[in-house]
């Protein structure tokens, strides 16, 4: 069956990188296109999300920009494809992503890509906090401490991510 995963990572939260790694299994075809939107839930304006992206890699493989928020990459029927990238996360509001020394947040269309074909699988989120934070809080259902999962890609980013040592507040 095909899977989706993702991990982010923050190793060095003060240059205001998310560090992100999507992995697509069984997905056999000669190429997939990972899209990053142009859209947020909530925001009807054309956004220029993929402007943060930087060093996108594709794991041994080849890949090509196709315009501003596509990437193809050559899978050469390979039975897992693993991509990877940072995003740069310097504006707090509520459409874009924020990381510095005190918490990261995470508003998921300005950070998570997508492959057209499986937006509507299930897939899995690991978050790798920065050294001495110690909270996730999102909707989005936990299998354990750093490990989350959404039934599907849209779910994933309409469930914004607060990470650090915030005060939650249960109601």
């Amino acid at each position: 069956a095909q899977s989706i995963s993702y991990k982010v990572e923050m190793n060095e939260p003060h240059t205001h990188y998310f560090e992100i790694e999507m992995t697509v299994d069984d997905f056999e075809k000669e190429y997939i296109d990972f899209h990053l939107p142009v859209w947020a839930p909530g925001s009807y304006l054309v956004r220029e999300f993929s402007k943060s992206v930087e060093e996108f890699k594709a794991q041994n493989l080849d890949f090509e920009l196709l315009n501003k928020n596509t990437w193809r990459v050559f899978s050469k029927n390979s039975k897992s494809v693993t991509i990877s990238y940072k995003v740069y996360a310097n504006e707090l509001s509520v459409r874009t992503s924020f990381l510095d020394n005190e918490h990261g947040y995470i508003n998921g269309t300005s950070v998570f890509m997508y492959v057209e074909e499986l937006k509507n699988k299930p897939l899995s989120l690991t978050i790798k906090p920065y050294s001495n934070w110690k909270k996730i809080t999102t909707a989005l259902k936990p299998e354990n401490s750093n490990i989350f999962s959404a039934p599907n890609y849209d779910i994933l980013v309409d469930s914004p991510i607060e990470i650090g040592n915030h005060t939650t507040f249960e109601f």
